[in-house]
């Protein structure tokens, strides 16, 4: 009977809402019943998923804390010397991951740094095996080339439609050996966190670094066939540009695609640039122009292909609050970032080397790294999100980067 009304809550988001809160009501307000958290740990024994996921947390709860300033928002923080000291058995460490591309590259820094820590355990990857909002199998093809992941697994798990921290891992469980200890990896994403990678270092009970650390990339010493093909291609056609500008301008998290990269496009090759994109939509059959078909290569294929172009040619990102922030600061790239829309918690993803375009000037955020866009600088593409013109995105790419 739970199980149905769970299903049916989660399909239906309105009712979810009100379930969610009127449950929260019930342990905050009333002290009905125990909290419940989102996540499931084991140390020995193989854990049998029940119906309704209880807290159930085995030997001692000394090595982990639960926040829950609202029962929706709730985060829990780990302590693995304490884990340790209660069962010095344990083996390894299970981390699982349901997550997109950019919050994997968040979590590179904690990653070493755990591994660090605790050399002689190893590291399990789970990752989600589906698509949706928050999901993305692809990180399992990252974590294969991570140093300190030493197997990777898929699983078919799914998000809570309202509480997005609550996913289901039961499926996770089957792979999972005897000893290890599992724990998924999340962070606690409010406008009252300093920043994403942080919140990690936190979370898994980490010192915090004074400054953010840049995403950890891991690449081959040589490049793959389809890596060193496009580098010789874009290497030729960039000769006697002033350099090359990368396009990354859709959003899988926003579900957004800038609707003029034609336009944009064309106008940075007027400016005397190469322009490269794996967003399509561009020119056809410029030979200052070539599209990233990201059918053809990796992700981290495409990273290492700009890495390789960034040692021969100035290198530029313009890309959306997407995947590329993150991967412009792993590598080093300036990026001319367009916030399209309000998004408050936004520093929780900044790094020093974007430079923020955005119609909101935001508090936490340096203000020497805002651009502030006029109202007559921008189309509206719907209620939320904003379209910034071509004209003005050149305008303030050449402004910012043409010093």
């Amino acid at each position: 009977m739970n199980e149905r009304m769970n299903a049916f809550l989660c399909a239906h988001r309105p009712l979810c809402v009100v379930y969610e809160t009127l449950r929260w009501l019930g342990h905050r307000a009333l002290g009905l019943g125990t909290a419940r958290t989102p996540v499931w740990y084991q140390f020995d024994n193989k854990q049998t998923p029940a119906k309704t996921v209880q807290e159930r947390l085995p030997l001692n709860k000394n090595w982990y804390r639960i926040s829950r300033p609202l029962y929706r928002h709730e985060h829990v923080y780990y302590d693995f010397d304490k884990a340790l000291a209660v069962n010095p058995q344990v083996q390894g460490l299970a981390l699982i991951f349901f997550m997109g591309i950019g919050d994997y590259l968040y979590a590179t820094p904690m990653i070493a740094a755990l591994k660090r820590k605790y050399p002689t355990l190893p590291f399990y990857a789970y990752v989600g095996a589906q698509f949706d909002r928050n999901n993305s199998p692809l990180v399992g093809k990252l974590l294969q080339s991570n140093p300190h992941i030493e197997k990777v697994f898929y699983f078919n798990g799914y998000r809570h439609p309202f509480i997005w921290k609550n996913y289901c891992y039961e499926d996770a469980f089957k792979n999972i050996p005897e000893g290890f200890l599992a724990v998924p990896v999340y962070y606690d994403y409010s406008i009252h966190v300093a920043h994403r990678v942080k919140s990690l270092f936190e979370t898994f009970g980490l010192p915090v670094p004074s400054a953010v650390p840049t995403p950890q990339m891991y690449f081959p010493a040589q490049p793959a066939p389809v890596v060193a093909e496009l580098f010789a291609r874009a290497g030729r056609q960039a000769q006697g540009k002033k350099g090359i500008v990368f396009l990354q301008l859709d959003s899988r998290g926003s579900n957004y695609v800038y609707p003029h990269i034609r336009a944009l496009a064309e106008s940075l090759i007027d400016e005397g640039y190469f322009v490269m994109s794996v967003t399509k939509g561009g020119p056809v059959q410029n030979p200052a122009y070539l599209e990233i078909d990201i059918k053809k290569l990796s992700i981290n294929e495409t990273w290492h292909l700009l890495l390789l172009l960034k040692a021969q040619f100035p290198l530029y990102v313009i890309a959306v609050n997407s995947v590329f922030w993150a991967a412009s600061a792993g590598l080093g790239l300036p990026n001319l970032g367009l916030q399209h829309w309000i998004d408050k918690k936004v520093h929780n993803l900044w790094y020093p080397n974007i430079e923020v375009v955005t119609d909101y000037i935001y508090p936490f955020l340096p203000r020497e790294k805002q651009i502030f866009a006029p109202a007559e600088s921008y189309t509206r593409h719907n209620q939320k999100i904003i379209d910034y013109k071509p004209e003005w995105i050149v305008k303030w790419f050449k402004k910012t980067f043409e010093k």
